[in-house]
């Protein structure tokens, strides 16, 4: 019994070991997903196992052989203590969450507490198990498409709706395997009992259907939820992309690129609007091209999967195929709002592939990009409900709920007051301000976005230009010269605004940074004249 135990006290200490430190190479490299994996997400069970260890040799007899007593005792103490720490490392993912979300380089959110949870409680994290919430409706193999796998749930509370807001959540796997009903699961229970619905979808999987069978499929499930989801009590115009894995990456690519023509589904129209608000992506494959400047090692092993299972075409002649489903290269300057999450102990996905995105998205996009990275942290970790899990969960719904906050129509009286005039338009040029149109004929047409203000509700006046340094700021970051701007309403129906002019965006680009900074409409100023957009269609109000 002795030397049972001592065995199974060396596998959990190799185990811990292992989720602390993780090997690269050989045997270890092998090893360190699954069981990396299960020590490290599971260490207050291992210290109970440990302890139940102990326990029985107690009770069966202590060794009278000379060091096996000793070496028993020395490594239960090893264990406790790898456990320990990695337990004490699961609790202080909550200030590293609250401090990369409320921390943020530019719109900071505010983070729920741990007791404000409304499904993820103690005994639950505790046991680490996330059963359905209580009274959960689901809606089991909703047709999306012809083939078997194009089936779909949907989870709602009853009384959510109608226009609740509704996740899309992409399974894992490789591209190769998963199904709907096995991950996200504390996520998404969470989200449920807020208010959301939540759509979990299965696809076609490789090698039997390659790319871009799955990516079309993502596509077909939101193009359904855009046009269904409405039945179930959700709103198709405030829907978020989640994900994680190869679940992240078509997360990203169909906040990214889900309007492109090669993967838009036969019966999707070209008018059916694809837009996401935002992406959470978990551990996501973010780069597909193998760049061990982001993978550090594990870049080839990614391209003999695309090569062999995935794409089954080779990466050499087909460069540019690849670039083409990789999110990285992708980002646009109208992408939606992004979370990225990422361990850092991560032996799947190197945590400089998040860190690699989550750069050149901000020095692209107009959308705020909220990065987490997890200290000593594996591959879907989120899996089960543990104390980390919990705290992601938190970052996840802050920032889902700030890109699904809900807009009202620009009422009228507000959309007249916009007008030029009454309102008076002026932009520094020089340390002089000049009126609108004079400036368009130094700056030639360009238009006017203010951060004040969000969502038409008067903000005070040190909140405002808080915003406005973070969104020069911004700006400067993408590289475009901003005009300082002020607006003023004579007719004291509405409160001055200061904001900034850009010249040289498109009425995509325009309509996407008034979105991302909270704004009913934005200028458009040509030499003709003053025109107000709307900030949500780019229609003239």
């Amino acid at each position: 019994m002795a030397y049972l135990v001592l065995a199974l006290s060396a596998f959990l200490a190799l185990s811990g070991a292992t989720a602390l430190r993780p090997g690269r190479r050989g045997l270890f490299a092998a090893l360190a997903f699954p069981v990396g994996w299960a020590a490290g997400e599971l260490a207050g069970q291992a210290l109970v196992v440990e302890a139940l260890l102990i326990a029985l040799l107690h009770w069966w007899g202590w060794p009278r052989t000379d060091g096996l007593g000793e070496a028993v005792i020395a490594l239960a103490a090893l264990v406790a203590a790898e456990n320990l720490a990695l337990v004490a490392i699961s609790f202080r993912s909550r200030s590293v969450v609250a401090r990369a979300i409320e921390g943020a380089p530019d719109r900071a959110l505010a983070l729920a507490r741990p007791g404000e949870d409304r499904f993820g409680t103690w005994w639950r994290t505790a046991l680490q198990f996330s059963p359905h919430p209580r009274g959960m409706e689901i809606h089991r193999d909703l047709a999306y498409g012809a083939h078997p796998r194009n089936r779909l749930d949907v989870w709602r509370l009853p009384d959510a709706g109608p226009g609740a807001p509704v996740v899309l959540y992409l399974h894992g796997g490789a591209w190769t395997f998963g199904d709907k009903r096995e991950q996200g699961r504390p996520m998404l229970h969470e989200f449920v009992a807020q208010g959301w619905v939540a759509v979990t979808p299965n696809y076609r999987l490789a090698p039997r259907d390659p790319w871009p069978a799955p990516m079309q499929d993502a596509v077909a499930a939101l193009a359904w939820v855009k046009g269904e989801i409405a039945r179930y009590g959700g709103d198709p115009e405030r829907v978020v992309v989640a994900g994680g894995s190869a679940g992240g990456h078509l997360a990203a690519l169909v906040g990214l690129a889900g309007a492109d023509p090669a993967w838009r589904p036969a019966g999707v129209g070209d008018e059916l609007d694809l837009a996401v608000r935002a992406v959470l992506s978990y551990y996501g494959v973010l780069e597909m091209t193998g760049d061990e400047d982001h993978w550090h090692g594990l870049g080839e092993g990614l391209v003999r999967l695309l090569e062999h299972r995935v794409v089954q075409l080779p990466y050499a002649g087909h460069e540019d195929l690849y670039r083409s489903i990789s999110p990285m290269e992708r980002i646009g300057r109208d992408a939606p709002t992004f979370l990225v999450v990422q361990g850092t102990n991560d032996t799947l996905v190197d945590y400089r592939v998040a860190r690699g995105f989550v750069a050149r998205f901000r020095a692209s996009a107009f959308a705020p990009c909220y990065h987490v990275e997890l200290p000593f942290t594996q591959h879907a970790f989120d899996v089960t409900a543990s104390p980390r899990t919990s705290a992601t969960t938190r970052a996840a719904l802050a920032v889902a709920t700030a890109a699904v906050a809900t807009r009202e129509p620009t009422p009228p009286a507000l959309a007249a007051s916009y007008q030029v005039p009454p309102t008076v338009l002026e932009v520094d040029l020089a340390g002089r301000y000049v009126g609108a149109l004079e400036a368009a004929s130094v700056l030639g047409p360009y238009v006017v976005v203010t951060p004040d203000n969000p969502r038409s509700v008067p903000t005070p006046p040190e909140v405002n230009a808080r915003r406005r340094a973070e969104m020069a700021g911004s700006l400067a970051g993408l590289g475009l010269v901003a005009h300082p701007t002020r607006a003023s309403d004579p007719t004291g129906a509405w409160p001055s605004e200061e904001g900034f002019a850009l010249s040289g965006l498109g009425p995509r680009e325009a309509t996407a940074l008034s979105r991302a900074w909270g704004q009913y409409a934005y200028y458009e100023v040509t030499g003709e004249g003053v025109a107000v957009r709307d900030a949500a269609t780019g229609a003239r109000l």
